[in-house]
Order: structure tokens, then C-alpha cells, then sequence
């Protein structure tokens, strides 16, 4: 079995990410994801979180025989008062390069970044999968995640037609 090292990431490997970023978002497309599709979205993405890194945000990295073959990012983030205003640690985004996949690199990954947000406080983890992604969920339900939350979305394209007719108190 070859050997993954697993680090965090530094300010030269976020091209790299930033890319696989990129493959992540057509993936996601082959599912149920039905947002945008941004120009430069790696480097958007990055730039989502590059002020946060080390301090609410941290990117892992998965090496395999010298080259980066996969991320993980978590997010530390405060939920509503009404929900009792903790901290709550968010597994983001996670991508495994096909020749790493079936290694444990997504559980590993998924590990390191898990304990980085325990040792920040976090009440609890949580993590969005889309819909029809099983690998995901098998590994998620798996280390003991429990489905808490269904999101749905309507596009504004399928609104009904009644919704573009002009109110009556207008």
C-alpha cells in the first residue's frame, strides 16, 4: 500500500487545491448541484476562505508519492442565538484524485480535520453531502454521522407562473 502523508496545507499548495477545487465543482454537476457555474471558481473559492485560514478555517492536504491527491477544508462558524449561539465546526469541501481514491484518504482527511475542529470547541460537526453522492454518505454514516437536516431547492426558472403576477395591495 503506498504511503499518503497528511499535512496542513501552506500558501504554495493553494493553486494546486484551488484546482482540484475546480474538478470538485463539475463532479458535483454529475449530481444534484444547481448553483451557477462560476468563472475561476477554484480561485474564488480559495479566496473564500484565505483570511479565516489557521484561525476559523484549515485545509488539509493528503499527499501520495509526492504530489497532492486530495483536500479537505473545515469551517468553524457560530449558529443563530435561537439555536443557542455555540460554535459548530462544518467539514466544507473535501476532493480525493482518482489514483488515491479507496486508500482511506477521504476518512483520514475527514479525521484530521475532525480533530483540528474539536481541539477550536466546537458544540458538534456537521457536513452537507448532495444527494445521490453514496460513497459520501456510506463514509460519513459510517465514522457515526446521523442525518439530521433534508435541504431541498426550487429554481427561480420553476416557480410557478402565479408567482409573476403583480400583487393585489400593490
Amino acid at each position: 500500500m503506498a504511503d499518503v502523508i497528511y499535512r496542513l496545507a501552506e500558501v504554495q499548495d493553494l493553486p494546486v487545491i484551488a484546482g482540484m477545487y475546480t474538478k470538485m465543482d463539475q463532479y458535483f454537476r454529475g449530481f444534484s448541484y444547481r448553483f451557477p457555474e462560476v468563472e475561476n471558481i477554484g480561485e474564488a473559492w480559495v479566496d473564500s476562505f484565505r483570511r479565516t485560514l489557521g484561525r476559523f478555517s484549515v485545509v488539509y492536504i493528503a499527499e501520495l508519492e509526492g504530489s497532492v491527491a486530495g483536500f479537505m477544508l473545515g469551517r468553524v462558524k457560530r449558529v443563530a442565538p435561537y439555536l443557542g449561539g455555540v460554535f459548530v465546526g462544518e467539514l466544507s469541501d473535501m476532493w480525493v484524485e482518482p489514483q488515491a481514491r479507496r486508500l482511506g484518504v477521504g476518512e483520514k482527511l475527514s479525521l484530521v480535520t475532525m480533530q483540528w475542529l474539536a481541539k477550536q470547541g466546537v458544540h458538534s460537526i456537521e457536513i452537507q453531502i448532495l444527494e445521490g453522492n453514496e460513497p459520501i454518505w456510506r463514509l460519513y454514516e459510517k465514522m457515526g454521522f446521523k442525518p439530521e437536516l433534508r435541504q431541498i431547492r426550487m429554481l427561480s426558472a420553476d416557480f410557478p407562473a402565479e408567482f409573476d403576477s403583480p400583487r393585489e395591495d400593490a
